[in-house]
């Protein structure tokens, strides 16, 4: 799935504002006045709560910023693009991504760098720097790049958790980052996970023609129609994405952006020894197995026999036993480096 870009021309007085979501372990006060130093402290904004981050990015709108830089990790990003939408409908300005987060999906897939070079780059209308439109997914009216249901949700809130239990320790540096998914996934989630049976899946095709995905990414003769399953068996993750970056670089979603219209799913009928087995080939986007079954679709019904964690974008949203995944008509305009 190709982005299409155009170079962007910019030019003073600031058109473009920057939110800085305050709680973001990398958005320090020092780092905050020098970035305040660099656009001008009236359009840079620190973010307390959601509510609050509401409130900046109402104003960034009322301004007619063409811009809105969000600092922070792909919550605070996807928070941004979500309410943006909200507010302003498809008429929003463009989005750019600041990487001061953990696992940074959208900015290493935007290629962006360290926030006070980025800022310095873009305000000098660095040659570089393109408007990229990325196609979104969308479930339950909320859009990100990527997300699914099952193992991914599981490591993701045990995650939370133990980070949470950490907090405020020596240790807690430990528990946070890479380092505190990995001591997440192999400490807790496998498991857990090594005592309770495989859910049972049923996919149904609910948008346009889906296909199989072969070697290569190549799509397989046959399109399953509209209603068709796509796949109905045991399976432990169901995943979906238009970027094929899910965090830390790993690319999960190799294909993501190979036929145009359509988004990556991905389906893992894994034992948990199995996800810990071939987890640096799913990493590295090599993973081919006979109980990874790829496919492209834009709009698909999941249903499980078993509640699953669902995880959208990186932010736990809770359990479920069916989840419907659509490709947002309109995709969303970030800044990024074409």
């Amino acid at each position: 799935m190709a982005m299409d870009s155009h170079p962007i021309v910019l030019r003073r007085p600031a058109t473009y504002g920057v939110v800085l979501n305050a709680n973001a372990g990398k958005v320090t006060p020092r780092l905050a006045r020098r970035i305040e130093r660099a656009v001008g402290s009236d359009h840079v904004f620190l973010s307390e709560t959601e509510d609050h981050a509401r409130e900046i990015l109402k104003t960034c709108l009322e301004r007619g910023y063409h811009t809105v830089f969000a600092g922070g990790g792909d919550g605070t990003i996807l928070q941004a693009v979500n309410t943006l939408r909200e507010l302003g409908g498809d008429h929003v300005p463009a989005v750019g991504v600041l990487r001061l987060g953990t696992g940074n999906a959208l900015a290493r897939h935007l290629g962006s760098g360290h926030p006070l070079r980025e800022l310095a780059r873009f305000e000098r209308a660095h040659v570089d720097y393109h408007r990229i439109q990325v196609p979104l997914i969308e479930q339950n009216g909320r859009l990100f790049p990527f997300g699914g249901m099952g193992v991914e949700g599981a490591v993701l809130n045990d995650y939370v958790d133990l980070k949470r239990a950490w907090a405020g320790t020596r240790w807690a540096k430990l528990f946070s980052g890479l380092s505190g998914y990995l001591c997440a996934g192999f400490g807790k989630t496998v498991p857990r996970f090594l005592s309770r049976p495989i859910p049972e899946i049923e996919i149904i095709n609910r948008g346009g023609p889906a296909w199989r995905i072969g070697t290569g990414g190549v799509p397989l003769a046959d399109p399953i129609p509209t209603g068709g399953v796509l796949y109905r068996g045991p399976a432990s993750n169901v995943g979906v994405g238009t970027t094929p970056i899910i965090g830390y670089g790993l690319r999960y979603f190799p294909y993501a952006q190979r036929e145009p219209g359509r988004f990556q799913l991905r389906i893992l009928n894994f034992t948990p020894l199995m996800c810990v087995r071939y987890i640096l080939a799913a990493a590295r986007g090599t993973l081919h197995h006979p109980e990874c079954h790829d496919f492209y679709a834009d709009r698909v019904q999941v249903r499980s026999s078993h509640a699953m964690p669902l995880q959208l974008g990186g932010d736990a949203h809770g359990h479920t036993h069916s989840a419907t995944f659509s490709l947002h008509e309109q995709p969303v305009t970030f800044i990024g480096r074409g």
